[in-house]
Parts: structure tokens; C-alpha cells; sequence
């Protein structure tokens, strides 16, 4: 049992004496995801950067990483990351295996102006906040399989949410707090409103599938805003007994 106990060290040992000088441009020609693009690589697998890239369709700039060497011995490669984004940063640690990747302690803080090619945003403005203690991704089907966390919402805008509304006008929605929470297989979130012109309260889940369903109770305050108001009745059926509008929507991203 001894020998097998230093074996595996020496193994390790000589692992890392090797990748401490195996060059990051040639590691990431192998090893990268077809969804990740970078460019300007320097350094060693062990510790590098690259002056830009992209994930999916989220540019990154300045990209560093620092490989943790003893995770190579339980066959997976762990490392800490970050990167700077258009308008904003983000870091997190990751751990990679078999085709799924792990990220924890991550945080990301960017506007939604810069999410646009990722998420249906339809022209809303604000600033988005990420602190998550878990998320899985399944890198074969280019989706996450758990999240846990919270996201929050600050200064949301919209157009207006009726046809004919002023253009280029936006209106104000108020902050908001998504929490990511265990569930049913897929991503589950509850969330609410942190104060602006809408009392909000509700639930979303996203299954494998990418299918979304939202469901929701609104209910506009003493301030929101005439077009907020219009919008609201426009989309809803008419408010409960306590003046709050129910809001369902499913579809697909």
C-alpha cells in the first residue's frame, strides 16, 4: 500500500514539474471547448492569461487562470478564474471532469447591455449582480444542470410594454432579487421585487429542454408610472381582490 501511496505522488510529482512549463496556447489547442474562443495566450497551463476571448456569445478580456496541481491526481483539473467583461468582471473557481464542469464562489457584476446576445432581454437597461455558490454545467449539451444562489437586479428599465408608447423612452421597473434554489430537475428561482414601482413575487423554472415557465403576482404601487400601469392591465387579467395581476409565461431560450 506504501508503494502504490509514494507511486502516486512520484506520478503526481512528475505531472507537475511537467505542466509547470507545458505552454497554455498548445493546452488550450487541445484541451479547449469548441465554445470557447481565446486569443492572445501567454504563460503555462499551470498559470496564464489571454488578452480576449469569448464564451457562447459573451466577450471576455483579460482572461487569467491559476491550476490548483493536486486535483490532477483525483483525474479532474481545477483551477481559479477571471476575466473582465465589456462592462464589468467576473471570477470563479472551476473544476473539470468528464464533460461537465463545476463553478463555485463565483461572482460576476456587468449591465445587461452587455448580456444582450445572451439572454432575451428586448431592450431592458439595468445592472446585474451574481453571487453563486454552485453552478453545473454539462458541457455536451451547452447548459447548466444546477445553480444555486442569487442574482440581483438594480435600476431595471423597459421600453414601454404596450404598442404606440413613446419611443425611446424607457420606463423605470424598480431592483429586483432572483434566488436559485434546489427543486425539480432543472433550474428553479424564486423571486422579488427590492423596491421600485411594482410589488413582485414569484417563480421560475428551466428545465434540460430550455423551456421556461414563469408565474407571477404584480401589483403596481401608489408611484408607478402611467405606462407601467397601462402595460400591466394590457398583458394581465384583471388584479385579484388584492389589486395584484397574475403573470404566466412559457416559452423556450
Amino acid at each position: 500500500m506504501k508503494l502504490w501511496h509514494w507511486l502516486a505522488v512520484g506520478v503526481g510529482a512528475y505531472l507537475a514539474f511537467t505542466l509547470s512549463s507545458f505552454p497554455a496556447a498548445t493546452a488550450y489547442a487541445w484541451l479547449a471547448p469548441a465554445s470557447m474562443k481565446l486569443v492572445g495566450i501567454e504563460g503555462t497551463f499551470w498559470s496564464g492569461r489571454a488578452a480576449g476571448g469569448a464564451v457562447a456569445d459573451l466577450a471576455l478580456h483579460d482572461v487569467r487562470w491559476q491550476v490548483r496541481p493536486w486535483q490532477l491526481l483525483l483525474g479532474r483539473v481545477a483551477a481559479d478564474l477571471s476575466a473582465q467583461l465589456d462592462d464589468g468582471f467576473v471570477r470563479a473557481q472551476v473544476k473539470a471532469s468528464r464533460g461537465r464542469v463545476r463553478l463555485s464562489d463565483v461572482r460576476a457584476s456587468t449591465s445587461l447591455h452587455t448580456l444582450r446576445n445572451l439572454l432575451p432581454l428586448a431592450g431592458m437597461r439595468g445592472g446585474a449582480n451574481l453571487t453563486l455558490s454552485a453552478l453545473d454545467l454539462d458541457l455536451a449539451k451547452g447548459w447548466p444542470t444546477r445553480v444555486l444562489g442569487d442574482l440581483k437586479l438594480a435600476q431595471l428599465e423597459t421600453p414601454p410594454l404596450i404598442p404606440g408608447g413613446p419611443r425611446g423612452k424607457l420606463v423605470p421597473l424598480g431592483d429586483y432579487v432572483v434566488r436559485f434554489v434546489d427543486g425539480p430537475a432543472g433550474i428553479n428561482a424564486t423571486f422579488n421585487d427590492a423596491g421600485g414601482p411594482l410589488e413582485v413575487s414569484g417563480t421560475l423554472a428551466l428545465d434540460s429542454a430550455r423551456a421556461y415557465t414563469l408565474d407571477g403576482l404584480i401589483k403596481p404601487r401608489a408611484d408607478a408610472a402611467e405606462e407601467l400601469v397601462a402595460g400591466l392591465k394590457a398583458m394581465t387579467a384583471d388584479p385579484d381582490a388584492e389589486g395584484r395581476h397574475r403573470l404566466r409565461l412559457t416559452g423556450t431560450l
